[in-house]
């Protein structure tokens, strides 16, 4: 009985610290979610060590952080889409923004994803479940990173659904790293 017992103990620490280091960030954070979402993996802004955070008015009381390895363990999408005014068709990859989401835990109507440059349009969240949008984390087999259009664009399949063919690229947002549920 008291092998059975001390294999049990073992055997929930095991999990438990499995658990927290499936929450733990090995690499940089690419992207920050926070508001309506019950998945958190990190405490309160700090003033101090979040000054980016502060200099773009974001607070929050918990958020989920993503790095490139749990973003990439969402499975990662390719997607080829050209604009009009771009010089050509790109092939883009990463997670559909909706699988994102739900890693945090989202459960509310809208999205404001917010760009490096402070750019902050409202997504519906009907929207990603009616489309395969993606949380672009590479353009043409390149990462993107900061100073080009990274960490992470938001890229809508126009080219393949024909009521998105006369979209704007308003909520195109490259440069972003951090979404608030609504």
């Amino acid at each position: 009985m008291r092998k059975i017992l001390t294999f049990l103990i073992i055997l929930a620490n095991v999990l438990i610290i499995q658990t927290v280091k499936a929450d733990e960030i090995e690499g940089p954070v690419l992207l920050t979610i926070a508001g309506k979402i019950s998945k958190p993996n990190r405490g309160p802004a700090d003033e101090f060590m979040d000054v980016f955070f502060g200099s773009q008015d974001v607070e929050f009381e918990n958020a989920r952080q993503f790095d490139f390895k749990a973003l990439k363990e969402l499975g990662l999408k390719k997607l080829t889409v050209g604009y009009e005014d771009w010089p050509k068709k790109f092939e883009f990859e990463g997670p559909l923004l909706r699988d994102v989401l739900a890693a945090a835990g989202a459960n509310g109507e809208t999205i404001v994803v917010k760009a490096i440059d402070g750019y902050a349009p409202e997504i519906p969240l009907k929207e990603l479940e009616t489309y395969p949008v993606i949380l672009a984390l590479k353009v043409d087999g390149k990462f993107l990173g900061l100073g080009d259009r990274g960490p992470a664009w938001v890229i809508y399949p126009r080219d393949g659904f024909p009521e998105l063919s006369d979209q704007d690229d308003s909520k195109f947002v490259w440069s972003t790293y951090y979404i608030e549920v609504k």
